[in-house]
């Protein structure tokens, strides 16, 4: 029976032999060409891909980059063909192609709507020294704008009676890239060419002391219900000494109790309803990561700053006005015990 096995204790690829039979036989081939006669038999190629959620700002000079660097890191082999390709999906449901990033930079901007996905595409085919034969590659980066897609999902959930975090869509993945290959090595290397690329790209992200507040964002409401409940139990005992002497009417006890048992279901009321506001508020602030590449895209991002701007306002806001009735509260229980 014919099998391939692997030699084992090789560090490169293209060292590696394998042996055709068992391993006591004697054809030995390398890696390389191993790797190449099963994709010339089965006419499948392997893929490698990467993830990542790192918040970013891309631009079109960045594209630029990245076609020069694959270039560059393409250049040690004997390249047959090299094709590229951008596909560029806007906020509006439409999107556009262009054969050359050269056709990119001329007519982008020209859509007047903010980029919500772009694609680059570079199909390339690879003569490797001991093949003799062209093997494609095709490399994928797919980048995504989480500012397009959050605010989208902000537009169409304005009218539904319930709140989603947004801050938790900052976990999705907003790079891809893939390489679809015949050859380990040279996959390897082109993947470390895109990984370090990405790593040029601007970063973008927000203050560790926001990031430390919204994480215990969902205890607003607890802290502002129980906080005012407090204040109002505070401010019922301080009453009660004196409203109810040894000799109070029994109408006034009643009123007295009666309103304190009002006092409270409005307190915890009033004090949930402020935290919840709290709560969405900060749940609202995000990590902008988006694309760049026209004037649309910097009034888009401008709309979503001060949308990320006016939530946390919100939040301080409706947490100073929960302080406030606390505090105002104890004052007042304060100047009646005096």
């Amino acid at each position: 029976m014919t099998e391939i096995v692997e030699i084992e204790g090789y560090v490169d690829d293209r060292e590696k032999v394998v042996v055709l039979g068992d391993e006591r036989a004697a054809n030995k081939i390398s890696f390389q060409l191993a790797q190449d006669f099963y994709n010339e038999i089965t006419g499948k190629s392997e893929r490698l891909k990467e993830l990542s959620n790192e918040s970013f700002i891309l631009k079109l000079s960045d594209i630029e980059q990245l076609y020069h660097r694959l270039k560059q890191s393409t250049e040690q082999y004997n390249i047959v063909s090299f094709h590229e390709s951008y596909i560029v999906s806007y906020v509006d449901d439409s999107s556009e192609r262009y054969s050359s990033f050269e056709r990119l930079q001329l007519h982008n901007g020209a859509k007047g709507a903010a980029v919500e996905e772009f694609i680059a595409s570079f199909n390339i085919l690879i003569v490797l020294p001991q093949t003799h034969r062209a093997q494609e590659y095709k490399i994928t980066v797919k980048l995504a704008s989480r500012v397009a897609r959050i605010e989208g999902m902000r537009n169409q959930m304005g009218s539904m009676p319930f709140d989603i975090p947004l801050c938790h869509l900052e976990g999705a993945n907003v790079a891809v890239f893939s390489i679809e290959y015949v050859d380990s090595t040279v996959a390897t290397a082109l993947m470390s060419v895109l990984k370090s690329w990405f790593n040029t790209v601007e970063k973008n992200s927000i203050s560790s002391s926001i990031k430390t507040i919204r994480k215990y964002s969902h205890l607003a409401p607890r802290l502002t219900k129980y906080g005012l409940l407090f204040t109002t139990c505070y401010l019922g005992w301080d009453l009660s000494l004196v409203l109810l002497a040894e000799n109070v009417d029994t109408r006034v006890a009643v009123l007295f109790v009666l309103g304190s048992f009002l006092s409270a279901y409005i307190s915890i009321n009033f004090g949930h309803f402020l935290g919840r506001k709290t709560e969405v508020a900060l749940d609202s602030i995000y990590e902008q990561s988006y694309i760049n590449f026209s004037g649309a895209d910097d009034n888009f991002i401008k709309n979503s700053s001060c949308r990320i701007r006016s939530s946390k306002i919100k939040a301080a806001l409706n947490m100073i006005v929960t302080i406030v009735v606390g505090v105002g509260c104890s004052l007042v229980a304060s100047w009646l015990y005096t």
